[in-house]
């Protein structure tokens, strides 16, 4: 998730801003919750998405990029995002897909 995968930071101090953009995706990765409901029917997908953190570490905005094409994947990444918080700052967007994969 460094700067080819985010807006983040673009002509900002690459390998602290690489380094911060990496431990946000580990909080979000260990934050993410496979829906049992989706697992139960084999609804696979990718969700791209990004958001903004506030002051606080908060989620002050999100937008899906790009559905999954399954409002229960989307709405899960929705929610994944804002459970991981609080985040350190980072300017602008970042951007990231989340998989959903029942292989792993």
């Amino acid at each position: 998730m460094g700067r080819g995968a985010g807006d983040a930071g673009a002509g900002t101090g690459g390998a602290s801003l690489a380094g911060v953009l990496r431990s946000i995706r580990t909080k979000i990765e260990q934050a993410r919750i496979y829906p049992d409901a989706a697992r139960r029917e084999g609804i696979q997908g990718t969700v791209d998405l990004r958001f903004r953190i506030a002051a606080d570490g908060s989620v002050e905005a999100m937008e899906i990029l790009r559905s999954s094409g399954h409002r229960i994947l989307d709405e899960a990444s929705a929610q994944t995002i804002r459970r991981a918080a609080p985040y350190p700052r980072v300017p602008g967007w970042v951007r990231l897909p989340l998989s959903y994969r029942l292989d792993r």
